[in-house]
């Protein structure tokens, strides 16, 4: 687990399918840090604090989404450059598992069966690129830059 500082917030505005995928992906993020809760007290202050900010920008994001699968519509939700960084790696993962799943299926109820998924990852992928576009654009705004 690397060093996690706490950083400046942004908060984007998100479409209904758009707040869906955030609030998943942002679940995920929580679940891949879950295990680093089992040495919780073997860790230094530094570290303890790290894993603190990661739950905490994602519980931030999960709350403006509404619990448990609420249907806010378009919603306010804030970022960080910290939680953005975890759904970086979502959304690489997301590319990645895609590669390879139908090399050598043949059958085509095999691929039928595979496609569903395939599309969910595709639209979770471009949902994701659309709230880093939105976060970015977010930053610039800040700054009094040009948002292009």
């Amino acid at each position: 687990m690397s060093t996690q500082q706490r950083s400046r917030v942004s908060t984007i505005v998100v479409d209904s399918q758009t707040a869906s995928v955030l609030r998943r992906q942002t679940l995920i993020v929580l679940e891949a840090n879950h295990h680093h809760f089992e040495e919780l007290l073997e860790f230094g202050a530094e570290a303890q604090y790290a894993l603190s900010v990661i739950y905490r920008d994602a519980f931030a994001v999960l709350d403006a989404l509404g619990w448990p699968d609420a249907d806010p519509g378009t919603v306010s939700v804030p970022l960080t450059d910290g939680h953005v960084d975890q759904l970086r790696r979502r959304r690489h993962d997301l590319g990645a598992t895609n590669i390879d799943r139908l090399d050598g299926i043949e059958d085509a109820a095999a691929i039928a069966a595979i496609r569903p998924q395939l599309d969910a990852d595709r639209t979770a992928a471009q949902a994701l690129d659309r709230v880093f576009s939105a976060y970015l654009d977010a930053i610039a705004a800040a700054r009094g830059a040009p948002v292009v």
